[in-house]
């Protein structure tokens, strides 16, 4: 079921993008999604550069909510401190697995906080760290109303990171916290514009609306303060919901 979610992706993807009027989108979710990891992954020890931060912050605000001042804000900062910074915040995530010690310094840079920092280090490390999409944490269940800080995130990662670990256990091809994560973005993204289904996935999306119908209450309805501080669980497939409001903070 997770395996199907995230094949939706290449057609929730494109359907996201015919509504964009800027089609720069393409080429950079190209370039996060694989030719930037294949970067990382060749940089020993890792870091990021400005052009590169300055790029993936493009890419995050043309696929989510655009806050103008968020990238002005990132490509202020010199490139020496962006690799600095970088550098350390991957030896924490590589070297200790301490997600909050990384997320936290990565978020010392201006304008980026946990969301962002996310999916900095979700892009060199997509077995540790999931990316803090809104559309992903809208899938998640239990996490109550949405707020852009460190502790958020937290709560989000713990779910999506555990989740990968189950699914690794089981065979699934969705066996990391980013694939986790992007599974939840499509199955979302299939459902807000009411893309066809492969028939596997129409039995997943009538279950996963039937559980999240009697699990939203007020209280316990999934949701998700600085981008000067940015920041599913379900037993069987990823849940679905779209937020009717959202902090203005940045992430």
């Amino acid at each position: 079921m997770w395996d199907s979610a995230l094949a939706l992706y290449p057609e929730a993807f494109k359907a996201l993008a015919a509504t964009k009027t800027d089609q720069s989108i393409v080429a950079l979710d190209q370039w996060y999604q694989t030719d930037f990891p294949a970067i990382l992954a060749s940089r020993s020890p890792c870091y990021i550069n400005h052009d590169e931060i300055v790029q993936l912050v493009a890419w995050k605000l043309k696929r989510g909510k655009y806050r103008p001042a968020l990238a002005k804000m990132v490509a202020e900062h010199a490139d020496t401190l962006v690799r600095r910074t970088s550098q350390q915040a991957f030896e924490i995530i590589n070297s200790k697995s301490d997600l909050k010690a990384a997320i936290s310094k990565m978020s010392e840079l201006k304008g980026v906080g946990p969301a962002t920092a996310s999916a900095i280090l979700c892009a060199g490390a997509p077995d540790k760290v999931p990316f803090m999409a809104d559309e992903s944490v809208d899938s998640v269940p239990g996490l109550g109303k949405i707020a852009y800080n460190l502790a958020y995130y937290l709560k989000f990662a713990a779910k999506v990171i555990d989740k990968a670990a189950q699914l690794k256990v089981a065979g699934s091809t969705v066996n990391s916290p980013h694939l986790v994560e992007l599974a939840l973005w499509a199955d979302m993204m299939t459902d807000k514009f009411n893309l066809t289904r492969p028939s596997s996935s129409a039995t997943v999306a009538t279950a996963t609306a039937n559980k999240r119908k009697a699990a939203e209450t007020p209280t316990v309805a999934a949701s998700k303060t600085k981008e000067t501080n940015d920041v599913k669980e379900d037993d069987t497939t990823p849940n679905k919901r779209v937020r009717s409001t959202r902090s203005t903070t940045k992430k």
